[in-house]
């Protein structure tokens, strides 16, 4: 911060905006090749294999990593940078000048501000040492305020700045390689159910997966008078257990209703849910 700012009752606050684009390349730009990166895990699909007996329900969930090729070619990276003095500079010039012609009026007409006296003669004299003071101290207030405003006029000009740089570009996704196609153990994630009816959410449950991807439900009185099957959902935490996040891919599926008791001879109900499916629903 300078002197001027300082004397000027501090530097007018500059709000500053910036936007970056990436333009094609320049010239001297064209002539680099584009270099192909290893693959990048982008997202995560699920696969669920459940079974229900009864009010009994047994899930393996595995996660199936997506995985795409990155691509870095070169950019012209383009900021633009906008400052803006909130006025301050227009009232710094205003009352500069305000100041100055004060203090033009100090010394042209020094009498309006000097003590009007009587000699021993008789004669009308004036003091204008108040003239000159006022004068003086209103030319230095002019001369920092508009020294402030061409200043703060600099410090607020836009600007724009160009740097070569290097985009990256995924590929469209696909199965990461040298990964198992079956998946691999959704291990220690939380998990919510939710099972839902015509009106709405009806039901929730939580779990939690052992180091293999397994976890197990027991399913409460079912509320509704759904018959044959109801909608469920299955919520799968992230990997960072404390965040308290889920996963935006969840595996939906139907269970068997109503399942009331465990019957004695309790007909097993198996299927599969996988998030890739239903992404090409």
């Amino acid at each position: 911060m300078s002197a001027t700012c300082v004397a000027a009752l501090g530097c007018a606050p500059i709000d500053v905006e910036s936007t970056v684009r990436l333009d094609p390349p320049s010239p001297a730009q064209e002539a680099a090749p584009v270099v192909v990166g290893g693959p990048q895990r982008v997202a995560t699909d699920f696969r669920v294999e459940f079974i229900q007996l009864g009010p009994r329900l047994l899930v393996d969930v595995r996660e199936l990593p997506r995985c795409a090729q990155a691509r870095h070619q070169a950019v012209l990276r383009v900021e633009t940078i906008e400052r803006s003095s909130r006025g301050f500079v227009a009232w710094d010039f205003g009352l500069g000048t305000v100041a100055g012609g004060f203090a033009a009026f100090a010394f042209a007409r020094p009498n309006a501000f000097g003590n009007r006296l009587i000699d021993d003669q008789g004669r009308v004299v004036y003091d204008n040492t108040a003239a000159w003071l006022t004068g003086g101290a209103f030319a230095t207030l002019s001369a920092i305020l508009l020294s402030a405003g061409v200043v703060n006029a600099l410090r607020a000009r836009d600007s724009v700045r160009y740097a070569e740089a290097r985009e990256v570009l995924l590929d469209p996704p696909g199965a990461c390689p040298d990964r198992d196609p079956k998946g691999e153990p959704a291990s220690d994630r939380r998990l919510r159910l939710r099972l839902l009816d015509e009106g709405g959410e009806a039901l929730e449950l939580e779990a939690q997966t052992d180091a293999s991807g397994r976890a197990a439900f027991v399913l409460p009185p079912w509320p509704g008078e759904a018959q044959g099957s109801v909608p469920a959902v299955l919520e799968i935490g992230v990997a960072d257990a404390d965040s308290g996040q889920w996963e935006e891919r969840v595996p939906s599926f139907r269970l068997r209703a109503p399942w009331s008791g465990p019957p004695s001879s309790p007909d097993a109900h198996a299927g599969v849910a996988d998030t890739r499916e239903e992404g090409r629903e």
